[in-house]
């Protein structure tokens, strides 16, 4: 996803956009929808400040029962560009502080809008809070029936 440097306003700019997953580097199979992004830029003199919100309904599968599941992932970070005649060093997609050209008409924010979102997937995926997983003995779904095996 990029934005236009050039189309920012100096103060407050509100932007609002659905981006396809594959365009940001997201897996297809997990987010199979638009991603909305929400970006709140502050342009100031030499320097743009952006809070990025992403919103990604997803497909899961639960670690607890085995069962596919549906949620929506919701992101955000914060970036800072400021103006530089050359980059930072060090300087690459996915840092907190990063450098734009005077002459940059575009900014790059797709590395930010993939981390968001998969930052906000827990490391371990319940379909429910109250998930009871599966029977150890005979592997039935404890959220479907009580388990009638003998233990």
């Amino acid at each position: 996803m990029k934005i236009r440097t050039t189309g920012l306003q100096l103060g407050h700019n509100e932007i609002d956009e659905f981006v396809e997953p594959l365009t940001v580097g997201l897996d297809t199979k997990t987010f199979q929808s638009p991603i909305s992004v929400h970006v709140n830029a502050e342009k100031g003199t030499g320097k743009i400040a952006l809070e990025i919100v992403t919103i990604g309904p997803g497909s899961f599968f639960c670690d607890r029962c085995g069962e596919d599941f549906k949620r929506e992932a919701h992101g955000s970070c914060e970036i800072v560009f400021v103006q530089r005649d050359a980059p930072f060093p060090d300087e690459e997609p996915g840092d907190d502080l990063r450098s734009f050209g005077p002459f940059q008409e575009y900014i790059d924010v797709s590395t930010e809008v993939r981390d968001t979102l998969h930052l906000s997937i827990p490391m371990k995926n319940l379909c429910t809070e109250d998930c009871q997983g599966l029977c150890p003995n005979c592997g039935g779904n404890l959220n479907k029936s009580a388990c009638r095996c003998s233990k």
